[in-house]
């Protein structure tokens, strides 16, 4: 936990979303240049999600909700207004389709509770490749790095499409040294 609080301050960031906390149960830790709040199973070693947060920010945070070990919200308090972050955590492309659809299904209420005025960001690792079809053009841009959209590509696009939200990952353009191609080592 120290070491992801010493990066958060290397790149000046106030808030980081973690995956794969892997501790047991909810809670929040305060440290003196940050807070952890997570959410994790009831078991230890599986799954969790949190946010690490630096101090400034403390005074901010209007509210945490651990929803479960693969969902959690923070809502910070802006000068104009005030941000709703989500931290997710999906099903591999090997689970069932049913964990998929229960996991997008809790994902879309706990955004969909989100105050209408609040920016919303949803963090977290999807387990999915968005490609580069046109197919899903209003919420992806040009800049993928794979080819073709896997199935968990598809189910994060039509969450995208129906919260209007789009995928930050596919909008911008990346340097050399974080593209791959997929089956090279």
């Amino acid at each position: 936990m120290n070491e992801v609080g010493r990066e958060l301050k290397k790149y000046n960031l106030d808030l980081i979303a973690l995956q794969e906390i892997r501790w047991q149960g909810t809670g929040t830790i305060d440290k003196d240049e940050y807070t952890l709040h997570y959410s994790c199973a009831d078991i230890q070693g599986h799954r969790g999600t949190g946010f690490i947060i630096t101090k400034k920010l403390r005074s901010c945070v209007l509210g945490f909700e651990a929803v479960n070990d693969r969902l959690c919200k923070i809502r910070i308090k802006g000068k104009l207004y005030n941000t709703t972050y989500v931290c997710a955590y999906s099903p591999t492309e090997d689970a069932s389709d049913e964990d998929k659809e229960k996991f997008y299904e809790e994902l879309h209420t706990l955004c969909s509770k989100v105050p209408k005025y609040d920016a919303l960001c949803v963090l977290g690792d999807f387990n999915a490749k968005v490609g580069k079809e046109n197919i899903y053009a209003d919420v992806t841009g040009k800049h993928s790095l794979h080819e073709d959209t896997s199935d968990n590509g598809e189910l994060l696009c039509n969450f995208a499409v129906a919260n209007n939200l789009f995928i930050c990952g596919t909008k911008f353009p990346h340097k050399n040294i974080h593209r791959h191609l997929e089956g090279s080592r």
